[in-house]
């Protein structure tokens, strides 16, 4: 059992700040749990961890925004990040996180710099489907392996300016789905274990207060804004990302 007391702060932190992200607030900011986590555990323990709370977390944000999820987009992108999944399984033990770090990183900072130095147009769905099944399957390799799915299925998402509100219930669908079928892959690797879920648990009962935080404020600031905001958010990550993967070779 992890004793260390600072551990327990920045896990509920890391906790309490998915929990906003879930919600569509601040979204790639939750990329920067992991790496705070592992100042005291390793990464596969930190996401081991997470990843009951996380579920927490989609069912509330789920309900908080009932009906109002896209279905030809989840129907398009679930099949599509089930296979990312199963990709990273299979390559679990060939691919360092590092390179991961580096490589989706340098996409973020890409498209989160783009945002603000030139106009973003409106992409439709039909457009968006030849690209769109790549960051799906990207979006569950990456899920499985750094958790940083967030990340490539916003590059899909992002350009089409849907409502924040669909945007926020198609994701939350999504990664409910996610993190279900990451539980037999982790189970495999002897990932969900006692020690795991007892922090787990004891992190649960601040999930809900960062999806209804996260949630009060997205429904409280402009569209325009929220944007703004989700962009500039993708480049902390993408910076973070670069900085936490670079000085190591690429495979391990």
């Amino acid at each position: 059992m992890v004793l260390e007391p600072l551990f327990y702060v920045v896990a509920l932190l890391s906790v309490f700040v998915h929990g906003m992200g879930k919600a569509g607030f601040g979204m790639g900011l939750p990329i920067l749990a992991i790496p705070m986590m592992s100042l005291f555990i390793s990464p596969i323990q930190a996401l081991s961890i997470l990843v009951i709370p996380l579920i927490f977390m989609d069912l509330i944000t789920m309900h908080r925004f009932k009906g109002l999820w896209n279905k030809e987009i989840l129907k398009f992108i679930i099949p599509f990040s089930f296979l990312g999944i199963l990709i990273g399984t299979i390559t679990f033990e060939y691919l360092s996180e590092d390179s991961l770090r580096i490589i989706l990183g340098l996409i973020a900072l890409s498209f989160g710099l783009n945002y603000f130095l030139s106009s973003l147009k409106e992409i439709s769905i039909s457009s968006s489907r030849k690209l769109g099944s790549f960051w799906s399957i990207l979006s569950g390799f990456t899920s499985f392996s750094i958790h940083a799915g967030g990340l490539p299925i916003s590059f899909y998402l992002l350009p089409m300016r849907l409502d924040r509100r669909i945007y926020v219930a198609t994701t939350a669908i999504f990664f409910l789905s996610l993190n279900l079928f990451k539980l037999m892959p982790y189970a495999y690797f002897g990932q969900i274990n006692l020690e795991n879920l007892y922090i787990s648990m004891f992190l649960l009962p601040l999930a809900p207060l960062g999806v209804y935080f996260g949630a009060y404020l997205t429904t409280r600031v402009s569209q325009d804004f929220f944007y703004n905001l989700s962009h500039f958010c993708l480049i902390l990550a993408g910076l973070k990302l670069v900085y936490d993967g670079t000085g190591v070779s690429l495979f391990t």
